[in-house]
């Protein structure tokens, strides 16, 4: 299809040295309106679900069914139309960023609204603020690939997008954009400084036309009362780490178990809906978001009530029981927040981590007032403290964390405790964990997310791709005199050790020319002297993940190891493997290079570049390029086949799943598609 005249001048701008920053300043505020829209469309759609789901009053049974229904439909949803909306959506955004070039599909946006209504409405225990970043990560993605921008383009406009859920959800526009700048991109870069502030200004404006300009919540004017309380917060940000580590290891291990059960995958959100629906019986405060929630016989605003200093009371008195109150609260929304996020219902943590860092500071707050009643202490204010310590624990974002508090709020009275909170905080995390809550799913993954433009080309390859298929062994058996002549007849400088010619894949170790050479010639055996519990890989893991690994040690060479039995050997990783990767890795960027070069030659009068996937059953499959009726001033540019580019000839025979580009005329674009396409049934 050929663009719209007013799309192919906007892309000219969008290129112009002199006329970019402008264009990126007006889509940055487009991508802000969209996103606005979308959160309110979010807020409405989730309160009409909530209404359908609990009426004017839900008891233990209409619990327990909202919740495990939702989570059903839910379940299909992100089974059946869109894997990538599971969970918060903050990890997908920089996936997409990290690996995708910014490549968002435009399903996203309709399939996680659809899915986050639902799973918020019926009580999954989460946040929207994820989602709606998904949401505007996505809307940039779609904008940035209709008008042709580049990567580095679409890099900053999805920042803006993501920057824009978080302002329009919380009305928080500094938030939002330093929740891009610490989060998404992961420092500071001024050239996406811009287009961030803008699309957080106007998304957060748009949703305060719709929904007021009235603060989330509104507790009373807190101010530190004296030098002394600062130890108490210091204590919450201390305290503040195990909260922050511990849902992002509990969401993991969720995630885990619901992953290896064995049913029908809808049945899984379905059963962490269950579970969530059981705690929620006993304790209806863990559902949703913690503000409006369902008539469930609990609290309805239960975080407005703890920076308040309220919701203890409300729940069990004062005293030693309002802090045991409130730490059960904590425990039960982390476990609930796991097993809806574990479970892949749609929704976010950034909302959980506000919940649990208000819970852990009102505790404090509680037990401080409690041992020291003629101190005057208001767990509210410690409340506020807790809140920004245990997002910035959990998402290495201090700064979102203590404007987010401001912004929420509307008060700065508490302006050196939080910020004492937040440091000490993300200070300890640091030294305990590498990963935020964010980025830990992603490097389970083999995801190592850094500055985009530092992401190394080799997480693109995996092991399994490169890695040598039967290797030589020793098995353990082996005397030592047998394995020096092994050594000197094939030239090899390490071995993997097997336990036996009987066993020959059951990995022991890892035998080098360096573990023999300091053993004395004698009766010893391999498995005696080898190096056990080595480290490996397996064939999933990209070949950056063993590079490191390799480099650690100084080694040249992993054993591969099975992705279901790590103790049973499949293949072994050499460093002439690492060169093949490498060659393999820029073969596949020079392929992304030249999709996105001929995404700028669309517009060419007369002519456009037309990608297409060889069909198992098109007319052209199977057949040599000469022998396929073209359609005229058609050029085949290039095939890729099992990663690797081919450049056709008369005589190249076009396989199934080949993936042809072709330069051909405006006019028959469509042809060339037909002719390597499934047939379509009259």
């Amino acid at each position: 299809m050929i663009a719209h005249p007013a799309v192919r001048k906007v892309r000219g701008l969008a290129s112009g040295d002199r006329t970019a920053e402008g264009v990126m300043l007006g889509l940055g505020a487009l991508v802000g309106l969209g996103t606005g829209l979308l959160a309110v469309a979010l807020i409405q759609g989730v309160t009409g679900v909530q209404r359908v789901a609990f009426g004017t009053g839900a008891g233990p049974v209409t619990i327990i069914a909202a919740t495990t229904l939702g989570g059903l439909l839910v379940g299909l949803l992100t089974t059946y139309v869109a894997p990538e909306t599971a969970g918060g959506g903050v990890t997908h955004v920089m996936e997409a960023i990290a690996m995708h070039g910014g490549r968002m599909r435009a399903r996203v946006v309709p399939a996680k609204l659809a899915a986050s209504a639902v799973s918020l409405g019926t009580g999954a225990s989460g946040g929207r603020e994820g989602p709606i970043v998904q949401i505007g990560g996505a809307v940039a993605s779609i904008l940035g690939r209709l008008l042709a921008l580049t990567e580095e383009q679409k890099r900053a406009l999805i920042a803006g997008g993501a920057a824009a859920g978080i302002a329009a959800s919380f009305n928080a526009p500094i938030g939002g954009m330093l929740f891009a700048i610490e989060v998404i991109i992961g420092g500071f870069r001024l050239r996406y400084l811009q287009v961030i502030v803008v699309a957080a200004v106007v998304a957060s404006v748009t949703a305060r036309e719709l929904v007021g300009e009235a603060l989330i919540y509104d507790p009373p004017a807190y101010a530190l009362d004296g030098a002394a309380q600062l130890l108490l917060y210091a204590l919450i940000g201390l305290l503040a780490v195990p909260v922050g580590i511990g849902l992002g290891r509990g969401e993991h291990l969720a995630g885990g178990v619901f992953g290896r059960l064995p049913v029908w995958p809808p049945l899984r959100t379905a059963l962490g809906g269950l579970g969530v629906g059981v705690i929620a019986t006993v304790m209806p405060e863990v559902l949703g978001t913690g503000d409006a929630l369902p008539p469930a016989g609990g609290v309805t605003e239960p975080i407005a009530a703890l920076l308040e200093g309220e919701l203890a009371g409300q729940l069990a008195g004062d005293g030693y029981l309002a802090t045991g109150i409130l730490v059960v609260l904590l425990v039960a929304k982390l476990v609930a927040t796991a097993l809806s996020i574990g479970s892949g219902a749609s929704v976010g943590s950034f909302s959980p981590s506000i919940f649990l860092g208000a819970a852990l500071g009102g505790a404090v707050g509680h037990l401080a007032a409690t041992v020291a009643p003629g101190l005057g202490l208001r767990p509210g204010a410690f409340a506020l403290a807790g809140m920004a310590a245990v997002l910035a624990a959990g998402s290495r974002a201090p700064l979102t964390g203590i404007l987010i508090a401001f912004e929420l709020t509307g008060g700065y009275g508490l302006v050196l405790p939080l910020m004492l909170a937040s440091g000490i905080a993300t200070l300890v995390t640091d030294r305990l964990t590498s990963d935020s809550i964010y980025t830990a799913p992603l490097r389970a993954r083999g995801i190592f997310y850094a500055e985009p433009d530092d992401i190394d080309i080799l997480q693109g390859v995996r092991v399994g791709e490169i890695m040598t298929r039967d290797p030589d062994t020793m098995t353990a058996d082996l005397l030592l005199t047998d394995a020096r002549e092994l050594f000197r007849r094939t030239g090899h400088h390490g071995f993997p050790v097997v336990a036996s010619q009987v066993e020959p894949s059951r990995l022991v170790g890892v035998m080098t020319v360096a573990d023999l050479g300091s053993e004395p010639d004698g009766a010893g055996t391999v498995g005696e002297v080898c190096t056990r519990r080595p480290l490996t890989v397996t064939p999933g893991d990209p070949v950056f993940r063993a590079v490191r690994r390799m480099a650690s040690l100084d080694v040249g060479r992993l054993p591969v190891v099975s992705e279901e039995d790590h103790g049973q050997l499949v293949g072994l990783v050499r460093r002439a493997d690492l060169v093949r990767a490498y060659q393999r890795a820029v073969t596949r960027s020079l392929g992304a290079q030249q999709r996105q070069a001929s995404s700028r030659l669309r517009d060419l009068a007369g002519t456009r570049f037309v990608e297409v996937r060889v069909d198992a059953a098109s007319p052209a499959a199977g057949l040599r390029v000469h022998a396929i009726a073209w359609p005229p001033r058609t050029v085949l540019t290039s095939i890729r086949r099992d990663g690797e580019v081919v450049m056709p000839n008369g005589d190249t025979l076009l396989e199934p799943d080949d993936e042809v580009v072709a330069l051909t005329g405006s006019d028959s674009a469509e042809a060339v598609r037909a002719l390597l396409s499934r047939p379509t049934q009259p």
